[in-house]
């Protein structure tokens, strides 16, 4: 009996944990930009210089970004029509589970059960989310016309690490360009 609480007291925490590495997406973009009208991009050094990444993924990162830009037609250039900048915030982050009840009387394994439950100690898990923010910018309008952003990324989690970037990056960019006639 004392294992099949501890096997669903670790299964509501795991599950717990799997809805907080969930990235919330959301997007913007200026209405009156044509953004059919780019074609080539490369990144903002003045923004890039400025990511507060270590150097391996401030790369992997603009990796993600370069493989999604590639992948929706884009070319990267020396002279181009949007810049990218990126931006990463990061803040300290604190989630409390527990405590959960267990035991007491119903039915169980074997029939009828009957007994003193109790209530186990809570779980904190303290990290540092992340939010990636990704900006395009017109050089010769010297606007932003378009800003993206996936926050609830755990910076301090390296399972996985190289993917979850790819995988954040491609559900920014998944919303542009924005469905432009749901808007209207």
């Amino acid at each position: 009996m004392r294992t099949a609480q501890k096997l669903l007291m670790l299964f509501t925490v795991v599950l717990a944990l799997a809805g907080c590495t969930t990235l919330r997406t959301a997007s913007d973009y200026d209405k009156n930009v044509d953004l059919g009208g780019y074609k080539t991009y490369n990144f903002y050094d003045k923004g890039i210089a400025r990511v507060k990444l270590n150097n391996l993924d401030k790369r992997r990162l603009m990796a993600a970004v370069e493989s999604e830009m590639n992948a929706k037609g884009f070319t990267k250039s020396d002279r181009p029509d949007l810049l990218v900048n990126l931006v990463v915030v990061a803040r300290e982050k604190t989630d409390v589970y527990g405590p959960a009840y267990y035991g007491g009387w119903g039915w169980g394994w074997g029939g009828w059960r009957g007994g003193w439950g109790g209530w186990g100690s809570n779980y904190v898990n303290q990290y540092i989310e992340g939010t990636i923010i990704i900006d395009f910018l017109d050089p010769a309008k010297k606007i932003l016309f378009w800003h993206g952003q996936g926050s609830g990324f755990n910076l301090d989690n390296f399972n996985k690490r190289e993917q979850r970037l790819y995988t954040g990056v491609k559900e920014i960019l998944a919303q542009y360009p924005p469905n432009v006639t749901a808007a209207k």
